[in-house]
């Protein structure tokens, strides 16, 4: 397969490029620092199955870039993850600094639309779009902010592009991997014991699962 990954470089994004490295896939990723990039393309062994580019995925002209660098080396793609986001601040809606409020949506929503924009074109039929969501945009989870007003955008994001790729075969889940053992984790509840939670590694052996099994598109949970 040929995957596309935002986010690549820690947490469940740089496992999920491990693990597709691991069962011989190519992959194409991104993340603001290209310098951590290069690192796990070091401990990857320089695998040529690897190609990275520094990429903001808020910025329309950075996203595009990174889509038409993947597209150049990979031609078309099988699967496309947005997993790149940003937590923001845990605070009331009367409170929430308004620069903060627009970078979250910047980052978490308009991101997810531009890179998959910009990708459609080079998706092929019977692909998969994976698209981070969470709990908090679920359900109502007070002083969550920006980041749970993101991800109940990436929901209604994702049934809707399901409708309009429908024809092309192109499956779309709106996938929330539950309590993770990552940093944005530990932003988010720094008292938690991240023992206590599942590796993203195992996030990163659901994801594969879910690509392989192809259901019916729609909003996806994981909660083991």
């Amino acid at each position: 397969m040929k995957v596309v990954i935002t986010g690549g470089s820690r947490g469940i994004g740089r496992a999920l490029v491990e693990r597709f490295v691991k069962e011989g896939h190519m992959v194409c990723t991104c993340s603001r620092s290209e310098e951590s990039l290069k690192a796990l393309w070091e401990e990857l062994q320089r695998t040529d199955r690897v190609m990275f580019k520094g990429c903001d995925v808020g910025n329309r002209l950075s996203a595009k870039d990174f889509i038409n660098f993947c597209a150049k080396h990979m031609k078309e793609f099988d699967v496309l993850i947005n997993n790149a986001g940003i937590l923001g601040l845990r605070e009331s809606i009367e409170n929430y600094p308004e620069d903060v409020w627009e970078e979250v949506i910047r980052v978490n929503l308009n991101g997810v639309f531009y890179i998959t924009k910009y990708a459609i074109p080079f998706m092929k039929s019977g692909g998969v779009i994976i698209n981070f969501s969470s709990g908090a945009g679920k359900r109502p989870a007070p002083y969550w902010g920006a980041y749970a007003v993101s991800k109940f955008g990436i929901e209604g994001f994702s049934l809707l592009l399901a409708e309009e790729l429908k024809n092309r075969d192109i499956k779309v889940y709106a996938f929330n991997p539950g309590a993770t053992r990552t940093k944005m984790r530990a932003d988010a509840y720094p008292h938690e014991d991240p023992n206590t939670l599942k590796p993203p590694e195992k996030v990163a052996d659901f994801v594969l699962r879910l690509i392989s099994l192809r259901p019916p598109s729609g909003s996806i949970d994981f909660y083991e």
